[in-house]
């Protein structure tokens, strides 16, 4: 009886050995499993591009930021650019229509004698040269400048300059003549040439 309880301590003893042993390698090697035992060993997780940082992928990002800020910047220019050259090209247009507003202004205030009133023009610069000065000035101050240009293109240089210097020495509530007389010389300069009238169908 003593030899067979003797047996079975030894084998509980062993047993005890043998798990203790094993524990203590688990617990040496931590969460890896020894192949030799049969247990698979955990392997790393594989490296990929976005799990480290590199100095030369920061370096090749802060030059793509650096040029979308350049990019920026000039598509900001070039705003700035296509502003200015409207306002530039609606100025131009504003000064193209004063001038075209200015030249016909001028061309109305320019006189003009057609051919179908040259006859009765021509009939008063006859009744007007035979009176005196004082009195054609009298009647002239109740006509417009370009009706006064056209009867004094009519009539002789002589009497014509002798009208304008009378004209030169009445006053009027407005204006003095003589700045009437040189406003009516200046357009009697301008004149346009007789034009004839076009023909009726």
């Amino acid at each position: 009886m003593k030899s067979r309880g003797s047996i079975v301590i030894l084998v509980l003893v062993a047993a005890l050995l043998n798990i203790g042993i094993t524990a203590g390698l688990i617990y040496r090697k931590g969460d890896k499993f020894n192949a030799s035992a049969g247990l698979l060993e955990q392997k790393p997780l594989p490296v990929t591009l976005w799990s480290f940082n590199s100095t030369a992928v920061d370096e090749m990002v802060s030059e793509l930021k650096k040029e979308k800020e350049k990019l920026e910047a000039r598509e900001t220019d070039l705003g700035k650019y296509a502003a200015r050259v409207e306002a530039e090209k609606q100025e131009l247009e504003k000064v193209r229509a004063d001038i075209e507003a200015m030249r016909d202004q001028m061309s109305q205030a320019i006189p003009r004698i057609e051919e179908s009133e040259a006859k009765n023009i021509k009939g008063l610069a006859k009744t007007y040269s035979s009176i005196k000065p004082t009195a054609a000035v009298a009647i002239f101050k109740e006509l417009d400048d370009n009706s006064i240009v056209k009867i004094l293109s009519f009539m002789k240089a002589e009497t014509a300059g002798a009208i304008l210097a009378e004209m030169s020495k009445e006053q009027d509530k407005e204006e003095t003549m003589a700045k009437r007389a040189a406003r009516i010389s200046d357009k009697l300069r301008l004149l346009e040439p007789l034009k004839k009238a076009a023909p009726q169908a």
